[in-house]
């Protein structure tokens, strides 16, 4: 929602007028929301920080905005990029138990990747997405294969998918998550319109996937009671 302030200029003290689109999802409690205006002020000649309140969750935050003069003797500025909300604080993904019990370590690292994410390191954040699609792979992989546990837990993850994979539609999404999530490792991308985003939404439907399998392969142990 575009918004329009008045605000003090830290520099010189004078009052300037700012226009900028409120942010939709609190930093604090993520849900979406229309902040609550209470303050603002320009830092820097290109920067301005906007104070927010959440109704949701009754908590305060900043803003940063890059900025921009309409023209070089107005007093009227434009937002050009949000840089940051915080404070950003992270949200943990609950998985089904079943996923947990499949994989523990699954689990873990893709919330550890998640925090790093929340808290803008992207860079990292992606390695962190693709050792949680190896580890959750490899262990479906041993629950399917048993007896192939070590081979398996030795294997390179495309070779994994490969030769223990075979659900067409969790092959198909891991083999692109396995591609976008080398991406982030390497200094040349080969996926250039392809992102983290991306590779977290196929992680998604493979947990989805899964889980499927694991809630059919319990009902098929039950037993007709006569």
């Amino acid at each position: 929602m575009e918004k329009s302030v008045s605000l003090i200029n830290n520099l010189n003290s004078d009052t300037i007028h700012l226009t900028y689109d409120t942010v939709e999802q609190c930093p604090i409690c993520k849900a979406k929301i229309r902040p609550v205006y209470l303050a603002a002020s320009l830092n820097t000649p290109d920067t301005a920080s906007v104070f927010d309140y959440c109704q949701n969750c009754n908590e305060t935050f900043i803003t940063q905005y890059k900025v921009q003069r309409k023209d070089p003797r107005s007093s009227y500025y434009n937002v050009t990029e949000v840089v940051y909300s915080e404070p950003n604080r992270f949200s943990k993904h609950i998985f089904d138990e079943r996923i947990i019990n499949l994989s523990p370590q699954f689990d873990k690292i893709y919330n550890q990747a998640l925090a790093a994410e929340s808290s803008m390191l992207d860079e990292i954040a992606g390695l962190g997405y693709r050792k949680a699609l190896e580890f959750l792979i490899k262990d479906f992989a041993i629950h399917e294969h048993p007896d192939e546990e070590e081979s398996i837990k030795a294997k390179p993850l495309a070779k994994c998918i490969k030769s223990y994979i075979t659900n067409e539609n969790i092959t198909t999404l891991a083999e692109r998550s396995a591609w976008i999530g080398n991406d982030e490792a390497h200094y040349i991308r080969k996926q250039e319109d392809r992102d983290v985003s991306d590779m977290k939404a196929f992680i998604q439907a493979i947990v989805y996937f899964i889980g499927m399998i694991l809630i059919t392969e319990d009902a098929a142990s039950m037993t007709q009671k006569k």
